[in-house]
């Protein structure tokens, strides 16, 4: 049986990248090769692991082999802290992405206007306490990205160091992913609530 994770963003977010684009805006989202709005792996996987870390830490996964790492380490791997021992998870994420069929229509270069109306730009500003004007110099510009829906692809790794979790992992990841309740960046100010789900894949 195979497995993919759905992304069911359901408002504007921000997937950050650091940089700005010159006077008009402070904040750029990122994009992927065919410029298209996605979240990549390494991300999934930390927004993923996360979760399973703090439903094991409610106590929500019944102890086990008090000999083998946690629930979470044997997923994911552990941190790499500098000088511990390191080793590789069960777990392995792609890219989350628009659905195959989007992506091939958004992609041709005829279609530039639809790939730009999945952005948006926002700008704020402060307020200044006593004139009730706005405070010069504190115009902020960030681009956002539009309530979507993004996939990605969980596969297991060939060289886990554990593998007793193959079977199990699925409910185990479903008892977590409540805890993922938004993405991107800005979070607490409320952009990127999502749902996540684990979806099973139809075969071919």
């Amino acid at each position: 049986m195979s497995y993919r994770l759905k992304f069911d963003i359901q408002g504007y977010w921000h997937p950050g990248t650091g940089r700005g684009q010159g006077s008009h805006l402070d904040a750029t989202t990122y994009r992927n090769a065919q410029g298209l709005p996605s979240l990549p792996g390494r991300t999934v996987k930390g927004l993923v692991r996360d979760a399973v870390n703090r439903w094991e830490s409610f106590g929500g996964y019944p102890l086990g082999d008090s000999g083998k790492p946690g629930i979470t380490d044997q997923l994911f791997g552990p941190y790499g802290a500098e000088g511990t021992h390191t080793w590789p998870g069960l777990l392995r994420f792609s890219d989350a992405m628009l659905p195959k069929d989007d992506v091939a229509l958004l992609s041709l270069a005829e279609n530039q206007a639809l790939r730009d109306g999945l952005y948006r730009s926002h700008f704020s500003t402060a307020i200044e306490h006593e004139s009730g004007t706005a405070d010069e110099k504190s115009l902020r510009g960030i681009e956002l990205v539009i309530p979507l829906a993004l996939y990605a692809e969980v596969d297991l790794a060939t060289n886990a160091a554990y593998g007793e979790l193959e079977k199990q992992w699925p409910d185990l990841l479903r008892q977590a992913l409540p805890l993922v309740r938004a993405v991107g960046a800005h979070r607490s100010r409320g952009l990127g609530r999502a749902v996540v789900t684990l979806l099973e894949k139809e075969a071919p």
